[in-house]
């Protein structure tokens, strides 16, 4: 008796945190009941593999001509970097510099003085699997300034990104932050003017670039004084003239580089470029040391935009759109609706076999579901988990395999009760002789649900995230508190199978 009254306080001490948890805090809901935005994105590994040539490429021209050996030219394209050896007996010393400095690297072509080399094939598959790992952190980070809640953002296949925002509707703006590359780069301005004037000026050591619109180009230093790598952070602000801005302060390195640049380089252009875009020029009026300002007519909402992108940091790559879908949020109320009355009628088909069945011990098993779905729910919301379409299936799924467990033990006490064994004896060797095997049927459920969470991803994970809490509270509710109930029918002299 004084074990049952422990059980029974137990029990509403269950039963009353989980309902204030339901109570308090709501549950998140999926893009599929939210409504909301799915994308799937693919990082472009040709654009990595280009900028990597390019920034091996001086280093290996540099190294070549310390060890005498006289160039043509070296270019750097998508394909590798192109050395052209002004005599070909220096082919062996290019061999000893890759096979000392540049491992990474082997010699793909050789046509005479001209030599293509190309990153080694496990290099290029490190490259790309460290691309798509920077692009998830980089759009995960992202998406946290947005505060989205419950965002998925996950690995799909070996080079795309899949991407959900729950109650997000907006694709154009969602696009222009998740995909914008975000490459800020602050270069020295050699000339502006007319494209093609200036195109004759091109050499090496400069690029052409363009203002946002297209009517303005500038003919700038390749190498910039520096990156989206040194920003601290980025923030909204307003220039001279009170437009929107987004002002950045530089971490101490960026500091540095950037004072001694500005110094040496008064009443030069400074041209702040965003993905190879000119936003402004201005000329350096004095030293600068750690904090600057962008400026280009942007819009308030712009600025805002630029500001996240920034303090997220840049993307490694370019990323391409391959699938854009906008879920609406009438649809997922539709599917609330319709996973209610699926669960409803569900319970009470339920219920109806179980009293019909087990009678008063059936009404016990009843108290046992309903114990069991509020646990559940309530798990989910102190977890954080997400209730998907599949996770309301999971959860009427896990109802019906709620039932199994009373079903086991029901009919072996029925067993213990033919034997000749009295009531309280037959429902506890009923419960302690099924024990092993529904626990057994309980860890088997709860390791399939794991390993769909692990490896499953969407609407896969949100099944597997209801299955999971779902089999722990059945445990709970359908094994422990449902011998309570019993107990408290047998003190009661109702119980009746």
């Amino acid at each position: 008796m004084k074990d049952l009254k422990w059980n029974l306080l137990l029990l509403l001490l269950v039963v009353g945190l989980s309902i204030g948890t339901v109570l308090t805090k709501p549950i998140n809901l999926g893009l599929d009941l939210k409504g909301g935005i799915s994308m799937v994105i693919q990082p472009d590994i040709n654009y990595s593999l280009e900028q990597e040539y390019e920034r091996y490429a001086k280093d290996i021209e540099a190294k070549l001509k310390q060890k005498g050996v006289r160039l043509v030219e070296t270019i750097a394209h998508r394909d590798g970097i192109q050395v052209e050896l002004l005599e070909e007996e220096d082919y062996g010393k290019l061999l000893e510099v890759l096979d000392k400095d540049f491992p990474r690297f082997t010699v793909a072509r050789r046509e005479g003085g001209k030599v293509l080399l190309k990153l080694k094939d496990e290099e290029i598959e490190q490259l790309r699997a460290g691309v798509l790992t920077e692009t998830i952190e980089v759009l995960r980070r992202r998406i946290d300034e947005l505060g989205v809640v419950q965002p998925v953002i996950t690995r799909m296949g070996t080079d795309r990104v899949l991407v959900e925002l729950p109650g997000v509707l907006d694709l154009q703006k969602a696009k222009s932050i998740v995909g914008k590359t975000a490459l800020l780069e602050l270069k020295l301005v050699v000339e502006s003017g007319p494209r093609e004037a200036l195109q004759e000026k091109l050499t090496k050591e400069y690029e052409l670039l363009s203002d946002r619109n297209g009517a303005e180009w500038f003919l700038v230093e390749k190498l910039p004084v520096i990156t989206g790598a040194e920003l601290k952070t980025a923030y909204t602000t307003s220039d001279e003239f009170g437009m929107p801005a987004v002002g950045f302060e530089l971490t101490g390195k960026g500091a540095d580089a950037f004072s001694q640049a500005t110094e040496r380089n008064i009443g030069r252009r400074l041209a702040i470029v965003l993905d190879k875009k000119v936003l402004s020029a201005p000329v350096i009026r004095s030293r600068i040391s750690d904090r600057g300002q962008i400026s280009g007519n942007f819009t308030s909402e712009e600025a805002k935009e630029l500001a996240i992108v920034l303090r997220a940091g840049a993307l490694p790559t370019r990323v391409e759109f391959l699938q854009e879908t906008v879920v609406g949020p009438s649809l997922g109320k539709d599917a609330i609706e319709q996973g209610m009355k699926a669960g409803v009628a569900g319970f009470i088909l339920l219920v109806l076999v179980l009293v019909l069945r087990y009678k008063s011990a059936g009404i016990t098993a009843t108290f046992s579901i309903l114990l069991n779905a509020l646990m559940l729910w309530a798990g989910l919301v102190l977890l954080g988990g997400t209730l998907t379409l599949p996770g309301i299936a999971g959860i009427i799924l896990n109802m019906g395999i709620a039932v199994d467990s009373n079903v086991l033990i029901f009919e072996r006490v029925r067993e213990e009760l033919k034997l000749g064994n009295s009531q309280r004896k037959s429902i506890e060797l009923g419960y302690r002789r099924t024990l092993n095997a529904v626990w057994d049927t309980h860890i088997t459920l709860l390791v399939a649900a794991l390993i769909l969470f692990q490896f499953g991803s969407g609407p896969v994970k949100g099944f597997a995230t209801t299955l999971t809490i779902g089999t722990i509270a059945s445990f709970v509710s359908n094994v422990y508190f449902a011998k309570v109930f019993l107990d408290v029918l047998s003190k009661l002299k109702v119980f009746k199978i």
